[in-house]
């Protein structure tokens, strides 16, 4: 029997539901036909014209991405408007393109839950968690929602615990791609003793409140801005800023490993993007 898109969706959405995405999200085959046959995937977080060409190189009839390429509506698709580039480009070579947003964001298969396993910790619980509903993580009937918390498996100062995270990260298996740890910021006491954690992949300057509320010592997460921060550290808690990319791209590895051991989907190959990386030097 022949992989289609189709089918590669409904094996994504057993873990991440369409219906568990924000409302002003956009999940799901936003390019390509339902029906195709797909021999090869690329996994990337950014649909960027260069993944495309990536995706056409390697000979992929799909990309799935974490990021949708469409948010708003496109007026047009002029070879003149950068919005619809992407789009005509994956329409020009056939390829279609998945997304798994903030359904994913919320599955077991989340950078959250994947930095929280890299970290070691004990315990871990959902930071926030959604609205009850009758769709289970898998058949666990684990609660669903952003972010994660947990304990460290002994107490430790911020500095050790932060050089010994980098590190972790630099471990094969963390990341699909050797990726440079640009850019990450830390903000606190490196004496300061932590024992809680929370992470939050993606941006999480939203989750600082929920995060002292729940008496966490240490927020991990991206795209900290500068009051998040102080309102963090008066507070009394530490905040890590891994950047966007850095915090999201272990789901792409866990995503890999997901869809190649589905049985329905043997026999395809399946590659992370070499191509997409964070855009800060």
């Amino acid at each position: 029997m022949a992989v289609t898109t189709e089918l590669v969706a409904q094996v994504i959405e057993k873990i991440a539901p369409k219906s568990w995405a924000e409302d002003w999200d956009n999940v799901g085959l936003l390019v390509g036909c339902g029906s195709t046959t797909v021999e090869r995937i690329l996994i990337t977080l950014d649909g960027t014209l260069e993944v495309v060409e990536e995706a056409k190189a390697y000979g992929a009839q799909m990309i799935v991405a974490h990021h949708p390429i469409i948010f708003r509506p496109l007026k047009n698709l002029r070879a003149d408007n950068a919005a619809a580039q992407v789009p005509l480009r994956l329409l020009q070579h056939q390829i279609g393109y998945y997304a798994a947003h903030t359904n994913l964001d919320q599955s077991i298969i989340s950078s959250s839950r994947r930095l929280g396993e890299v970290l070691g910790l004990k315990t871990m619980k959902i930071l926030e968690e959604s609205a009850p509903d009758l769709k289970p993580l898998l058949s666990s009937g684990e609660k669903r929602g952003y972010g994660v918390t947990g304990y460290l498996p002994k107490p430790e100062k911020l500095g050790d615990l932060w050089t010994r995270f980098l590190e972790c990260l630099r471990q094969p298996g963390v990341y699909a791609q050797p990726y440079e740890l640009t850019g990450v910021r830390l903000a606190g006491s490196l004496e300061r003793v932590v024992r809680k954690v929370a992470i939050v992949n993606g941006s999480g300057s939203s989750f600082v409140q929920k995060a002292l509320f729940k008496g966490v010592d240490l927020l991990i997460t991206g795209d900290v801005d500068h009051h998040a921060a102080l309102e963090a550290i008066e507070g009394g808690m530490a905040v890590g800023d891994l950047g966007h990319f850095l915090s999201e791209a272990p789901m792409l590895q866990a995503m890999s490993d997901y869809l190649s051991t589905d049985k329905a989907l043997k026999g395809i190959e399946i590659r992370v993007s070499a191509i997409n990386r964070s855009p800060w030097l």
